[in-house]
């Protein structure tokens, strides 16, 4: 190492401040830059633990089965952790555990009724349940909580969009004719 690299690092260690994070890499301490905080409303500061980053890792490449029981442990180590509901409840809905799925969401916003992707999640499930009205329900919640721009409204209102096309759609089933 050169000796700039090493006064810096004498220095920080004198200040009391770690120079690495616990993956090894190096980083603010004092910001979070680059210490795999997750970012959900209300958890800024909460780090991300092991079996958390696996599972949205699995999420991520459509991997729902495998990121259950990650996901799982994860909420058992943080049981008051939105995000953590909120991505269990996603992977069970797309394995198709719906009732499951429903519960963890509303566990999701028990803890943080402000959780944009809870909402926008809980939304789309309320659609594949063919529950629109509480769709409706939990876009209304996201356009009071976003003024601006929000990705998680504008996905629950296009799936909105998409569900009453499809439904309108539909024919009606065509009465018997009798002779």
């Amino acid at each position: 190492m050169n000796k700039l690299v090493l006064a810096l690092l004498a220095f920080v260690a004198s200040a009391g401040i770690s120079p690495l994070f616990a993956n090894g890499t190096f980083g603010c301490g004092a910001c979070g830059h680059g210490s795999g905080v997750s970012s959900g409303a209300g958890n800024a500061s909460t780090p991300e633990s092991d079996d958390y980053a696996m599972g949205r890792r699995l999420i991520h490449f459509e991997k729902y089965a495998d990121a259950i029981p990650y996901l799982a442990r994860a909420r058992n180590e943080r049981p008051h952790d939105a995000d953590t509901l909120t991505y269990l409840g996603y992977a069970h809905h797309m394995v198709g555990d719906d009732d499951i799925a429903l519960d963890d969401y509303q566990a999701a916003l028990k803890e943080d009724a402000d959780h944009l992707l809870a909402h926008e999640y809980l939304g789309e499930l309320y659609l594949g349940t063919h529950n629109p009205v509480s769709a409706q329900s939990q876009l209304s919640e996201l356009v009071r909580l976003c003024l601006s721009n929000c990705d998680e409204r504008d996905a629950l209102t296009k799936a909105i969009a998409t569900y009453r096309a499809a439904t309108s759609a539909v024919p009606a089933t065509p009465a018997k004719i009798s002779n």
